[in-house]
């Protein structure tokens, strides 16, 4: 049975890390001129879920895979591989892969030979951060010397935030997994919030240090879509650019009982998925918590 469409809002942390390197930009935190927020691409989010996806033992398409050389393998080469090992012809393809891997029925893939695009009927956003953020650059000395004939450890440096709170908004239509004829499950999506918690929580790195705290995932009667889902106001004890920490906030959800108020007709249920650090005001009992 097709799953309803839904909408995702994510409340999301990074702290003394670089939530998003620009590699076109000395890989600093990609970060409105402007206004001081820092931006996260779909591409990043996508790549912490794949990277769950593939440690629980889901099958994903769109991954780094290396041939017998040590080279990394294009995207025509992978799908040449797939189709060897399962001996498809072209046409069976399409099917064989939505089938097979998650993040194909979900994300979608653009096949450069033979030519064929899959639009995802789940889609993730750019992300900005509710806060101005200061860009910080590090330098230390590594444990180990730079060669053999050295006598001084090589020196290291990178680009890093102290904090910086986001909001990401992620949709899944119906119509779209319609048009294309894609089975989407009521296990497929929840698979999709699983990994999304915990592919942030799990990918942790020296640049990499990003923490959920709110999840908000809005489950429609029928076809209907908000456009945003921004009913989550972030409300900061200190100044916004003096915060350094999740507890020196407060996720108020006023608004996002108003919505469910105005279209009650419309939405089946509300889940609220929290942490136990997120400090959370106006949390109606009609909504479903699961905490984690």
């Amino acid at each position: 049975m097709m799953a309803n469409t839904r909408e995702y809002l994510l409340v999301w942390d990074s702290t003394m890390a670089n939530p998003n390197g620009d590699m076109l930009n000395e890989n600093k935190p990609r970060h409105d001129e402007i206004t001081g927020q820092l931006e996260v691409s779909d591409v990043r989010i996508k790549r912490f879920i794949r990277d769950e996806w593939q440690s629980t033992g889901h099958n994903v398409l769109v991954r780094t895979k290396k041939d017998d050389k040590g080279k990394v393998m294009s995207c025509t080469n992978l799908i040449k591989e797939v189709m060897k090992n399962a001996d498809l012809k072209e046409n069976d393809l399409p099917e064989y892969i939505l089938k097979q891997y998650i993040d194909v029925r979900l994300f979608g893939a653009v096949i450069t030979k033979p030519k064929y695009d899959i639009t995802g009927p789940l889609q993730v956003m750019w992300s900005k951060s509710v806060n101005p953020a200061e860009i910080k650059y590090m330098q230390g000395n590594s444990a180990y010397a730079g060669g053999e004939d050295k006598s001084q450890s090589t020196i290291w440096s990178k680009y890093v935030t102290p904090y910086a709170l986001f909001k990401t908004y992620a949709v899944y239509n119906d119509n779209v997994a319609r048009k294309q004829g894609i089975e989407v499950s009521e296990n497929d999506l929840s698979e999709f919030t699983t990994a999304l918690i915990n592919g942030l929580i799990n990918y942790r790195s020296t640049s990499k240090n990003q923490m959920p705290r709110l999840l908000v995932e809005v489950i429609y009667k029928e076809h209907r879509i908000d456009g945003e889902l921004n009913y989550v106001d972030v409300n900061f004890d200190t100044s916004e650019d003096e915060v350094r920490d999740i507890s020196q906030t407060t996720l108020d959800l006023q608004k996002l009982n108003e919505y469910y108020k105005s279209k009650k007709e419309f939405i089946d249920k509300i889940v609220i998925y929290k942490h136990n650090t997120a400090k959370i005001v106006n949390l109606p009992e009609e909504f479903e918590v699961i905490n984690f």
